[in-house]
């Protein structure tokens, strides 16, 4: 069973470790939180820190948006205060069961130098053979031949998001998400990988607040 174990883990990190992309994602939550009562959650203003690198003003509300928008994926758990008829309504969050809070706390374009470096590959070729009685034909066959990879500038886009969930009754914490996405080869493409931070974290949550039904 350890062999197998330890097999699969060399082949994640080999897969992981070919891809261009990469994450590391911290999950915690309170394991004795009720979720199941989970009726309405409010999800508050995405909070944007680290805008240092940012291309344009224009994300300043284009972010926000993009949060907004994948903050929907809750349904009808989504709790906006819209339509409600209370004496609360100066503090609609109130009446959730739940809140959410979000920061950028990374934006980032960065660069590395890839090192040169040989690899071997397979080369396929043809070549005329004579028979004995001096015909001839085409015959394949394969070498393996050494080919340099030169040193190559490599451009990287990094985002960092942390989400926390409150009660809104107790104010405890009762889950957290802190993720990182890195993508090489790429050059100002934070605006998609923050797109698909919000999107994983929503479904994630979507999904529990379902499933402890």
């Amino acid at each position: 069973m350890k062999k197998w174990i330890a097999m699969l883990f060399a082949l994640c990190i080999f897969v992981l470790g070919a891809s261009p992309a990469s994450a590391e994602k911290y999950d915690w939550q309170d394991e004795t939180y009720h979720f199941d009562q989970v009726k309405r959650v409010w999800v508050e203003d995405i909070v944007l820190t680290d805008t240092a690198e940012f291309p344009s003003e224009l994300l300043d509300k284009l972010l926000p948006e993009e949060y907004r928008k994948n903050a929907s994926r809750l349904e009808d758990k989504l709790f906006t205060g819209k339509n409600t008829l209370s004496v609360k309504l100066d503090d609609p969050k109130s009446l959730s069961d739940v809140y959410v809070t979000a920061e950028l706390l990374k934006w980032h374009d960065g660069s590395y130098i890839k090192p040169a470096y040989t690899s071997w590959e397979t080369r396929r070729s043809t070549r005329t053979v004579r028979r004995s009685d001096g015909s001839t034909y085409e015959e394949e066959y394969h070498t393996t031949v050494p080919v340099y990879h030169p040193e190559q500038l490599i451009y990287k886009s990094t985002v960092q998001i942390r989400f926390d969930v409150y009660d809104t009754k107790t104010g405890a914490k009762i889950l957290t998400r802190d993720e990182l996405r890195l993508r090489d080869d790429s050059r100002q493409e934070q605006q998609g990988i923050f797109g698909r931070i919000c999107k994983s974290f929503f479904d994630d949550l979507r999904k529990k607040l379902k499933h402890e039904e």
